[in-house]
Formats: C-alpha cells, sequence, structure tokens
C-alpha cells in the first residue's frame, strides 16, 4: 500500500533526529515542564512517529485480508525471523568491530532483556513487534466483529494507561519496543479489513478521538522519565493518539484507493530495503552537518535527502547483485512481509 511506502521517509527523519526539536526535548533546566505545543511538535509526534504504527496497520490490514492456516503462519514468522536475526545481527558487527559485538551483551538479567527486545538497540526491534502482531492478528481473525471492536478498545485503553505505570512503578513499560504498543492495531487491521469500503464517519471519529486522546501527550504524560527511554518527556509510541491517528489515515488511504505511480511503485519495491539499509547510513549525517556547516532547514533536508537516496540506492544494488534469498527478500519487500 503506498501509505507505507511514504511513511518510510518518516522513519528516517526520526533517526536523523526529528526536525527541529522544540523544549519537549531538553531536559535541562527543566524546560520540557514549560513547554508550548507548535507546528515541529505536530510533525514529530504526529507525522514522524505515525510511520511505525501505521507499517503495524497495515501488516495486520494485508494478513487479515489473506488469512492463511498454521503452516502458512509459521512461514511467515520464519520470513520475518530472518530478517529480525539478519539485519540485527550484522549492524552490530559492521558498527561494532566484528566480534567485538559480543562484548556489548549485557550480563544483568533485565538488561539481557531489554537488549533482546529492542534487537540490540537497533530499529530491528521493529519485526520483533510485527511477529508478536501477526500472531494476534492470525489467532484473533476467527473471533466476531463485535469482539474485535471491543479488543480494539480495551488494548487502547491499555496502552493508555501504560506510560502512568511506567511512572508509577520504574518498569520500562512505555519502551518504544514494547511490543503491547501495537496490539490495538492487530485488532484494528482485522475490523478494517472485513469492511469493503470504510464508511467515512468511522475516520472521523477516529480523527475526533486522536485529537481528545493527544490531550494526554501534553498533560497527563509529560515527564522526566521517559528521557531514560528517548529524546523527550513523552513516550515515543505507547500514546493511544497514535493509534486512533494510525486507523483514520488507513480509513482515508483504503477509501481514496490511489492509483500507484511509478514513483510510488518504486518506493514500493524499496520500502523494506530502505528501512533495513538506512540505519548503516545515519552516521553520514554528523559529517555532512560539520563538513558543509549546515544550519536551519539545510540541516534536516540535506542530511535526509542523502540518507534516503544512499538507502534506495544500496537497496538497487543489493537486489539486482546478490543472489542471497534472505537479502533478496529485505530489498525486495517480498512474500508475506509487507509492513
Amino acid at each position: 500500500m503506498c501509505i507505507r511506502d511514504r511513511f518510510s521517509v518518516c522513519v528516517i527523519a526520526v533517526q536523523l533526529g526529528y526536525v527541529f526539536p522544540s523544549s519537549i526535548f531538553r531536559y535541562q533546566r527543566d524546560e520540557y515542564f514549560q513547554h508550548t505545543f507548535g507546528w515541529s511538535d505536530f510533525v514529530n509526534f504526529y507525522v514522524l512517529c505515525l510511520a511505525v504504527p501505521v507499517f503495524m496497520l497495515v501488516a495486520a490490514y494485508l494478513f487479515a485480508l489473506e488469512p492463511t492456516d498454521f503452516t502458512g503462519l509459521m512461514c511467515r514468522l520464519g520470513r520475518i525471523l530472518r530478517l529480525l536475526l539478519f539485519w540485527s545481527i550484522l549492524y552490530q558487527i559492521f558498527f561494532f568491530t566484528g566480534y567485538g559485538a559480543l562484548k556489548l551483551f549485557p550480563e544483568d538479567a533485565l538488561e539481557r532483556a531489554i537488549f533482546l527486545l529492542t534487537a540490540g538497540n537497533t530499529v530491528y526491534y521493529f519485526f520483533l513487534c510485527l511477529l508478536f502482531v501477526t500472531v494476534v492478528t492470525h489467532f484473533a481473525h476467527q473471533l466476531s466483529t463485535r469482539a474485535i471492536w471491543v479488543l480494539f478498545a480495551l488494548t487502547t485503553l491499555i496502552v493508555s494507561v501504560l506510560p502512568i505505570l511506567h511512572r508509577e512503578t520504574g518498569i520500562l513499560l512505555a519502551m518504544h519496543a514494547n511490543p503491547l504498543n501495537f496490539l490495538p492495531l492487530a485488532f484494528a487491521g482485522i475490523a478494517l479489513a472485513r469492511l469493503t469500503r470504510p464508511p467515512s464517519w468511522l475516520g472521523l471519529v477516529m480523527f475526533a478521538l486522536a485529537a481528545l486522546s493527544a490531550i494526554l501527550d501534553w498533560t497527563v504524560y509529560i515527564d522526566p522519565c521517559f528521557f531514560e527511554l528517548n529524546r523527550f518527556a513523552l513516550p515515543e509510541y505507547t500514546r493511544p493518539s497514535l493509534i486512533f491517528l494510525a486507523v483514520a489515515v488507513m480509513i482515508l488511504a483504503v477509501r481514496a484507493n490511489f492509483k500507484p505511480n511509478s514513483m510510488v511503485s518504486f518506493m514500493a519495491r524499496h520500502s523494506l530495503g530502505v528501512y533495513c539499509l538506512h540505519p548503516f547510513f545515519i552516521p553520514v549525517r554528523s559529517k555532512l552537518v560539520e563538513k558543509m556547516h549546515l544550519s536551519g532547514a539545510a540541516e534536516v533536508l540535506i542530511p535526509l535527502a542523502v540518507v534516503l537516496a544512499l538507502s534506495y540506492l544500496g537497496s538497487i544494488v543489493m537486489g539486482r547483485f546478490l543472489r542471497d534469498d534472505l537479502i533478496r527478500e529485505s530489498c525486495k519487500n517480498q512474500g508475506g512481509v509487507r509492513g
């Protein structure tokens, strides 16, 4: 789906450091408490951060459209698991001097669990969460539509409580790699797949719920404890506003039924390859900023364009010249891995 391909650009923007970070990113002198919501916050937290939830929802939706048996499920999970292991291990070896990466494996049990849950502190935690969403989608597909919507509501409520529990208990429940962040999207994907054309009123309701729940983001959820997880005083994905907004955007995309042009088709062929490859080019940003003395909009747009171009080029080259099935699967977005 073209919606997923366009959001692949947002993932790279997040990895490059968001767009013109506001005072919500500043821990010093408690500046985040005096923060006033601005346009960059809208872009950072409701456009860029929306990418991963949308990917999860699209994956659940497509899987629900063509459900498979248990054997098919195992095949799909095997493909996702190979992607998870291959790219996360390659990343560790590439950036931490080969076998020196083994020294990074924590000895503490809790830190070890977090290391594994985050795929070695890499963006490839996405595949672990995708495994979870795929399994839930497969087994929940047999439930009635009413039960699916009830579960969507209940799991969204759970997500809304996780940041508060995180703050009160110290348990990392609002971590970006927590699979529970995306649990409601499995049920939403099934529910939308059962609708030939989702009604416009449902999309409006989801947009309204997203706007209302966004109030939580800037009142209840702001807390310094979230600096332990990310660069700002908010949970990244553990927010019901993102769930409702992802569903609203999905409904809009399904109803619009855009005809893919050549550019969108190109992005579709390489979206997963770009996702897998772009972390290797992120260090280019600091070198560009330093060598070219970038500032303002150029500091955001030029590194984004360069990393995006290198990622697409890498996907094209690897997909054309390497014969390994695993790498071709990553670069050509084959099989059931469509998120």
